[in-house]
């Protein structure tokens, strides 16, 4: 069944997601001794793998939230083609304060931005990636894009007579936008641009992760720098 379900939404969703729910789906199976038919599942079942396996496991309310979130995408495809009557995942995450949910999140202290901003990153990661952390720091910072919105700037993206930068891709449509560039940060941009050699205003990067993505492995790195 979650060969079928993941075969019909394939390219609907990212490779990551894809991955992520076939996870999910196996971890599930993999809990109990025999195989179990879809239609068997009911909510009972669903509630005890919740409370005594998943939340057992160790993981954020985030990831459990997550996994059962794969589950019940599964089981209202099941029900869409007839193969079950309801979904025994529903309602089986929390729904509480996402801060309270995910406490390890915060803000940066002022003392804090100051050690990243001072810190030198070539030492840590290399020379390659040093100088890409270096000014992906600086241009997050007075920017406020995100690392991967940042990674995927074109050199066509960047507007020079409006000193602005457009942002074509993100997580959701409202993501789309032309965003002015600060003055500190717009000879960053022009650094960038004037010895790109890709096409990319942040050139030299490596794909990867499932999606390919080009802030896969700075995301790394900037971990390792932190």
């Amino acid at each position: 069944m979650m060969e079928r379900w993941l075969g019909e939404i394939e390219g609907t969703q990212k490779k990551q997601s894809l991955m992520q729910h076939a996870l999910a789906v196996k971890e599930f199976t993999e809990s109990h001794t025999q195989k179990i038919a879809v239609h068997k599942v009911n909510r009972l079942k669903a509630g005890t793998y919740v409370s005594d396996v998943l939340l057992q496991s160790g993981v954020s309310q985030k990831t459990a939230n997550r996994k059962i979130s794969s589950l019940s995408s599964m089981w209202r495809w099941l029900i869409k083609r007839g193969f079950v009557e309801d979904n025994p995942w529903q309602s089986q995450g929390s729904f509480g304060n996402a801060n309270k949910l995910d406490s390890a999140k915060r803000a940066y202290t002022s003392q804090e931005l100051i050690y990243l901003l001072e810190a030198n990153p070539i030492r840590v990661v290399g020379q390659r990636y040093g100088t890409v952390l270096y000014d992906l720091i600086r241009l997050g910072l007075l920017t406020g894009c995100r690392i991967g919105e940042l990674c995927e700037l074109r050199v066509d993206d960047v507007i020079i007579d409006q000193q602005a930068l457009r942002i074509t891709c993100g997580k959701t449509k409202n993501s789309r936008r032309i965003m002015p560039v600060h003055l500190l940060a717009w000879p960053i941009i022009q650094r960038r641009v004037a010895s790109s050699t890709d096409g990319w205003v942040i050139s030299g990067l490596t794909p990867g992760g499932p999606d390919g993505k080009r802030s896969w492995i700075v995301v790394k790195r900037f971990t390792t720098f932190r």
